[in-house]
Parts: C-alpha cells; sequence; structure tokens
C-alpha cells in the first residue's frame, strides 16, 4: 500500500484483510521508499495513491513494473 496518509494506509489494510485471503505486505509513505520496497516484497498487486508530496502513483507504477512486469497495480485517487 503507498499512500502518504496514515490512516488511509491502515483502512485500506483493514478492508483489504478482512477478506481473509488477502495479504498486506507492505505499506509506505513516499514514492521514493515505495519504489524501493516494492520490487523487493513482490506483491502480487501494488495499491498506490495517484498523488503524493514526492511523486505519482503512476510513476511509481512505471517504474516498478520496468523492473518486474508480473507485479499488477490499482491507482487510487480522490482526485477527478
Amino acid at each position: 500500500l503507498l499512500d502518504d496518509h496514515e490512516v488511509v494506509r491502515q483502512g485500506l489494510r483493514n478492508l483489504l484483510e478482512a477478506e481473509g485471503d488477502i495479504e498486506v505486505v507492505g505499506e509506505s509513505d513516499s514514492a521514493v521508499d515505495a519504489r524501493n520496497r516494492i520490487p523487493a516484497l513482490r506483491p502480487d498487486v501494488a495499491v498506490l495513491d495517484g498523488r503524493l508530496p514526492d511523486g505519482s502513483g503512476i510513476d511509481v507504477c512505471r517504474d516498478i513494473r520496468s523492473v518486474d512486469p508480473t507485479i499488477r497495480a490499482l491507482i487510487l485517487t480522490s482526485y477527478e
């Protein structure tokens, strides 16, 4: 999970893990940190915030998929 707001990450984690067959393997609050952590953790799906103080989820998606194209991504945003 990548979101700069801790309460959003906690909420998403709780919703996802309540499904029973989903495990959240990591969290990050910055694009820089996520670029390093996501390929190392090798999740099936990366849930990325669309806008971050130090970049965007779209850029993170491009970067991690260039390293490992099997990682899927879901971009979440509250902006139009």
